[in-house]
């Protein structure tokens, strides 16, 4: 059973799983977190003696917590350095786009984000570097080779910040103008109402003739 001490230690992978167990038993949630934690079968983990299932409690204590929120720059896999986005406001709509598309299950979808997010650094002078331009080639590859291999905490703090920077800004935007369409909506019908409302006529009154 592989040991796991912080969250360092768990993939993108590993922390989506986590993501999905759904039981209101917390002993039962517990020995599927260790299972998983631990890439052993949870039939394995409800053979243990009581000691050493307590000693494993202990150890995944960490899950209780949420991952690093601190920003990442860049990092490194198998000797291939990857860059963040360098400017967040120089995002492209056709990112933008696609981020939003994954917004509905961010957790699921978290491997695309961080695809997006970080890039091949292609250009490197200092701290200013360059990545390789946002497409579809080469994406879902670079997506699944995250997944199985970066620690949730390396792009956790990145994606959070996206999402807040990104996503919930234009979210406010959109649901801003829907509001604004829906209320000139109802202005113009208010106003086409009264327009073809007649107006009242006050009954005139009758002078008689005098008569010499």
């Amino acid at each position: 059973m592989s040991e796991i001490k912080s969250w360092d230690d768990v993939t993108i992978g590993i922390y989506q799983e986590l993501s999905q167990i759904q039981t209101e038993s917390e002993v039962t949630k517990e020995i599927e977190q260790i299972s998983i934690l631990t890439d052993s079968d949870p039939e394995e983990i409800r053979a243990m003696s009581l000691p050493e299932f307590g000693k494993w409690r202990r150890a995944i204590t960490f899950v209780n917590e949420s991952p690093s929120k601190e920003v990442k720059i860049k990092f490194e896999i198998d000797g291939k350095k990857y860059g963040i986005i360098p400017q967040m406001d120089f995002i492209s709509t056709g990112e933008w786009a696609d981020a939003h598309t994954w917004s509905d299950k961010p957790i699921e979808n978290i491997h695309f984000y961080a695809a997006m997010l970080f890039r091949p650094i292609t250009k490197e002078e200092g701290d200013h570097y360059e990545i390789e331009p946002h497409k579809s080639q080469g994406f879902l590859e670079r997506a699944s080779l995250f997944r199985d291999r970066l620690s949730i905490n390396v792009i956790h703090g990145s994606v959070l910040f996206f999402s807040t920077f990104a996503i919930k800004p234009i979210q406010i935007i959109q649901d801003y103008l829907i509001a604004e369409q829906q209320t000139q909506s109802l202005t113009k019908k208010k106003q086409t109402r009264t327009l073809t409302k007649k107006p009242k006529q006050k009954p005139s009154k009758k002078t008689g003739g005098s008569t010499t």
